[in-house]
């Protein structure tokens, strides 16, 4: 996944930043660094922060890699690869990066802006002609540049459900829906992290270069930059490939689960969180954007202004809080699919990730010549927690554990939405009975974005919901208090149960709305979206 929030809730977290100005070069003469780089391998103990980290955030398997002045100082993987096997996670084991691949479709969008077939302030429109948002005028001006900086004005995560945790669009299926989510800002006005205007841009490359997304990337980038190993989507994984396995645990839970196959993101995913790599690899991919947009054989994908462009920041970001509170930061914008931002004095530019299962973390110190990578095949946010702590060792800031902070953080965090989603398994004691009898909540409910939601009866007379895009999100829909009800997944380690509550006037429903009952619950499920009508001539 793909997404960005906060960590200790959601771990979808991107890196916040500060831009490199138009002007300035992609990578100044490096500072002498606060550990010199015959002993980076050794000062930070990188293998003691990652066991650490592991502890701190109760991991299942972990990866993680450190390359300094482009020479790789570490590069190790502890635990399991599958809970309930003795398959342990390799160096080599292919981990989703989910949107740190959103980089990838800027950098193919660049690499067209530099043959001059795309244009990055044209309108959308210029290439899809059918693109459409909720306000006219919008629609007319969105650009290119619009689809990959989180300002479009529509909430954070709209319209995720589509396509999370296994909905089925297909990529015209996103582009059709768009027109019909309400916007919760102006247009420009605020960020708010998005999944499907990146889908929509991978949908411009595939028009413009006669080539799917997935090929164009092998082809143009993994390929010329030396990641062999890379898959631009889960298909394409060679034979007999290490992969590693997602986990999820229910709220309280004392270990993760295998997540089930069919919450794998879809190929409709692949332009906004699709790729699939091993650590070694994502250290090829940070010292091609050291050394400006040139291969390690010396081959320049993009130019050098289109390297820049990449990294210039559009839209101002809210500094994350974590690095905020320890004196770390002070401003952020996100660029071109790459969050920027200032760090212990310094820039540093990455990408989080979170697929489900996973969560991945990248980041770049370009002053420091260095390349930080980690993942944890749990859903939880120890790869941002190594990944910083160990970029404040390597720039001399040693006294922040964000470890320590930032997994105590996620504990408490952890502790506060297990106590949500327990208080909601009994109805509260002013309960008020349902206003109709279970038979007239029966029907099929539309929303023109997302289709059709359905309620039956079963043979025991209870309620049950079938979401429709979703086979995971479908189930027993259990009396709360008054036309409120609550749905519980049977999957309980999606931590996504929803509060279902329906309209009464005059003896009938005429609107069915839904709101997620935890906060552990990801932004991904955006059921608060959603504007669910009885369609005409239901039973």
């Amino acid at each position: 996944m793909i997404k960005t929030a906060v960590i200790s809730l959601t771990v979808l977290v991107t890196l916040t930043g500060c831009a490199h100005t138009p002007e300035s070069p992609i990578v100044d003469t490096p500072v002498e660094m606060a550990v010199a780089a015959d002993e980076v391998s050794s000062a930070p103990h990188f293998d003691h922060a990652m066991r650490r980290t592991m502890e701190a955030y109760d991991s299942t398997g972990m990866v993680a890699a450190v390359q300094v002045d482009g020479q790789l100082v570490y590069l190790d993987a502890a635990g399991l690869a599958e809970e309930g096997t003795n398959r342990p996670v390799t160096q080599d084991m292919l981990f989703p990066i989910a949107s740190i691949s959103k980089a990838f479709t800027t950098t193919a969008l660049a690499i067209l802006v530099d043959r001059g077939e795309v244009e990055w302030d044209a309108p959308i429109r210029t290439y899809i002609p059918e693109f459409a948002m909720w306000d006219p005028w919008v629609s007319e001006n969105f650009t290119v540049r619009d689809a990959l900086t989180h300002r479009s004005g529509l909430p954070l995560g709209a319209g995720d459900l589509l396509i999370w945790p296994d909905g089925n669009a297909e990529p015209d299926d996103v582009i059709a829906a768009l027109q019909h989510l309400r916007p919760s800002s102006g247009f420009r006005s605020e960020y708010a992290y998005d999944n499907l205007l990146y889908i929509v841009a991978g949908e411009i490359v595939a028009r413009v270069s006669g080539q799917s997304w997935t090929e164009f990337v092998t082809q143009e980038i993994l390929l010329p930059v030396g990641m062999d190993q890379c898959a631009a989507d889960k298909p394409l994984i060679s034979a007999g490939a290490p992969v590693v396995s997602g986990h999820e645990r229910a709220a309280g839970a004392e270990d993760g689960v295998p997540t089930d196959p069919r919450i794998d993101f879809s190929t409709t995913w692949a332009a906004a969180g699709g790729l699939w790599c091993p650590a070694g690899e994502m250290m090829e991919w940070g010292q091609f954007w050291l050394d400006g947009g040139v291969t390690a054989d010396g081959v320049r994908l993009i130019s050098e202004g289109q390297a820049r462009e990449l990294w210039q920041g559009v839209t101002p970001q809210s500094p994350r809080g974590g690095l905020r509170a320890a004196g770390s930061t002070n401003l952020a914008m996100y660029a071109l699919g790459w969050s920027i931002h200032d760090f212990e004095g310094t820039l540093a530019v990455g990408h989080g990730g979170g697929a489900p299962g996973v969560v991945s973390n990248f980041l770049i110190l370009p002053e420091y010549d260095a390349v930080i990578f980690s993942a944890t095949n749990d859903y939880r946010g120890a790869a941002s927690a190594f990944n910083y702590h160990v970029a404040s060792a390597l720039v001399g800031a040693p006294e922040n554990d964000f470890i320590a902070d930032w997994g105590a953080a996620f504990a408490a965090a952890e502790a506060r939405g297990v106590e949500q989603i327990s208080d909601t398994l009994v109805a509260p004691e002013t309960a008020q009975p349902h206003a109709l009898s279970l038979a007239d909540y029966v029907g099929t409910y539309r929303d023109p974005w997302y289709g059709d939601v359905v309620i039956s009866q079963t043979e025991d007379g209870s309620l049950y919901i079938d979401m429709g895009r979703s086979e995971v999100l479908d189930g027993a829909l259990t009396h709360y208090d008054g036309n409120r009800f609550a749905a519980f997944w049977p999957d309980s380690s999606l931590k996504a149960d929803a509060f279902v509550d329906f309209t009464v006037e005059d003896g009938e429903v005429t609107l069915v709305t839904m709101q997620a009952i935890s906060s552990l619950t990801d932004f991904s499920y955006d059921f608060h979206d959603l504007r669910l009508e009885p369609v005409a001539g239901r039973e």
